[in-house]
C-alpha cells in the first residue's frame, strides 16, 4: 500500500490491548487526548495497533485517521450506549439452549463438531462492527498518508502462534519470530472477530486454514508490532491498576471457579503488557548509558530508544464491575450463578463481560480523569 511521501516526523504508536468491556477505558483515554492533541497536525497516532477488544478501538479509530477527533467522537458514542445484547445474545431462551448444547457437545455425550463451539453467541457483535468500521475509510486514509500502518494480533489454534495481521507502508516487511509473526493482509471483519474471541466465553474463526482466537493468548511480546511498523514513540493505554489488592491478613476460603475464572482472564490480557514494558524500559536505559559497544540490535534491527507513555486504571476495574453486577441482564446472572458464579466471587471475571452503559460511561469517565491528572505529560508526549 503506497503512500504520499511527507516530511519526516517521529512516528507515535497507538497500543491498544485487550480486556473485553474494560475497554471502554481506553475510550476515555481517547478522549482526552483527541481534546489536548494540536488537530492542524492531522492523525496523532500514524501508527495504530490493538489486539482483543483493543483491536476493535484501534480499527475504529483507523476508519476516522483523517480526523481523530471524529473517530473518538463515534466510539465514545457506541460505548456510551452499550448494552449486553449488542455483543452476544442474552435472552434467557438463548443462553439456556447454548450452554446446555455446549455442555452437552463438549463435556458429554454429544459430537463436539456439531454443537456451539463457545459458551456464548457473538453474533450481534459482528453486525455492530459491520455498521461501525469501515475498511473503505482506512484504505483511503493510508493512500493519503494519514495512515502508516495498522495492525491488530490474533492466535492461531492451529498453529499455536501468535498472529499479527497488518497493512500499511510498502516498506514494512512481513516478521517471523519464535512463536510470533505478522503478516501483511487486507484485513475484514473476520479478523477483528478473531482477535476479539475471547477463548471458550466466545467462538473460534475460520481465516484460511486456520482457526483464530482472541490475541492476548501467547501475546508475550505486545510492544513489538508497533515497533515493527516502524513506531519510534508509543502510547500505551493499560486496563489494570498498577497495585493488585492486597493480600488478606487470614487465610481466606478456597477460591471459587469465578474467582479462577477472573485471575485466568488476568492472566490472559493483562500480565504481558507489564513484563514486556520492562524489557523496552530496561533496553532504553541501555541505550541512554552508552552500556553496550557498536551496534545493538534485536529482531526490528539496530536498536533506538522508544519514548513511551502508560496510562493505566487509577481504580481498580473489578470493584466497578462488583458495583454494577445487577445491571447485567437476570438472565445472564442466572447463567453465572448456574456455573457457580456470584457477584462477590466473579467480580474479575464479569469485569470483561459488562457491556452495560452505567458502567461502560464509569470506565470512559476513570479513563479521561486519568488522562488529564497527567495532561502536561500527555501534552508534552503528543507535541513532540
Amino acid at each position: 500500500m503506497s503512500q504520499t511521501k511527507a516530511e519526516y516526523r517521529p512516528k507515535s504508536a497507538l497500543l491498544l490491548g485487550g480486556g473485553g468491556a474494560r475497554a471502554a477505558y481506553q475510550v476515555g483515554v481517547l478522549k482526552a487526548v483527541s481534546e489536548l492533541c494540536d488537530t492542524e497536525k492531522g492523525n496523532p497516532f500514524p501508527i495504530i495497533c490493538g489486539t482483543s477488544a483493543g483491536s476493535i478501538n484501534a480499527l475504529a479509530l483507523a476508519s476516522f485517521a483523517h480526523d481523530f477527533q471524529l473517530g473518538v467522537n463515534q466510539i465514545l458514542g457506541v460505548w456510551s450506549n452499550f448494552k449486553v445484547g449488542m455483543v452476544f445474545k442474552a435472552s434467557a431462551g438463548s443462553l439456556t439452549s447454548r450452554i446446555f448444547n455446549w455442555a452437552w457437545s463438549n463435556l458429554a455425550f454429544g459430537n463436539p463438531n456439531k454443537g456451539p463451539s463457545s459458551l456464548l453467541d457473538n453474533s450481534p457483535l459482528k453486525g455492530l462492527l459491520q455498521r461501525t468500521i469501515s475498511f473503505k475509510g482506512i484504505e483511503s486514509s493510508l493512500e493519503n498518508g494519514h495512515l502508516h500502518a495498522y495492525c491488530v494480533t490474533a492466535c492461531s489454534y492451529t498453529t499455536g502462534e501468535s498472529t499479527t495481521f497488518y497493512d500499511g507502508h510498502e516498506d514494512i516487511k512481513d516478521w517471523h519470530r519464535t512463536h510470533r509473526d505478522g503478516r501483511r493482509r487486507t484485513l475484514n471483519i473476520d479478523h477483528l472477530m478473531a482477535s476479539s474471541a475471547i477463548p471458550v466465553i466466545f467462538p473460534s474463526v475460520p481465516i484460511g486454514n486456520e482457526h483464530f482466537g482472541d490475541g492476548s493468548m501467547r501475546q508475550g511480546s505486545p510492544i513489538s508490532p508497533a515497533l515493527h511498523l516502524g513506531a519510534d514513540k508509543i502510547l500505551i493505554i493499560g486496563l489494570r491498576i498498577a497495585s493488585d489488592d492486597p493480600v488478606p491478613p487470614l487465610s481466606p476460603p478456597r477460591p471459587s471457579l469465578g474467582q479462577i475464572s477472573g485471575y485466568v482472564m488476568d492472566t490472559l490480557f493483562l500480565n504481558s503488557l507489564r513484563a514486556d514494558l520492562e524489557r523496552l524500559e530496561r533496553i532504553n536505559r541501555t541505550l541512554e548509558n552508552g552500556i553496550t559497544e557498536g551496534r545493538l540490535t534485536d529482531e526490528t534491527g539496530e536498536l533506538k530508544i522508544i519514548e513511551h507513555m502508560l496510562i493505566s486504571p487509577s481504580e481498580d476495574i473489578a470493584n466497578i464491575a462488583q458495583k454494577h453486577y445487577n445491571d447485567l441482564p437476570r438472565s445472564f446472572r442466572i447463567a453465572l450463578r448456574f456455573l457457580g458464579m456470584k457477584r462477590g466471587n466473579s467480580r474479575r471475571l464479569i469485569s470483561y463481560l459488562m457491556f452495560t452503559k452505567h458502567f461502560c460511561k464509569e470506565l470512559i469517565e476513570l479513563g479521561y480523569n486519568d488522562a488529564m491528572s497527567q495532561q502536561e505529560e500527555l501534552k508534552a508526549f503528543l507535541d513532540d
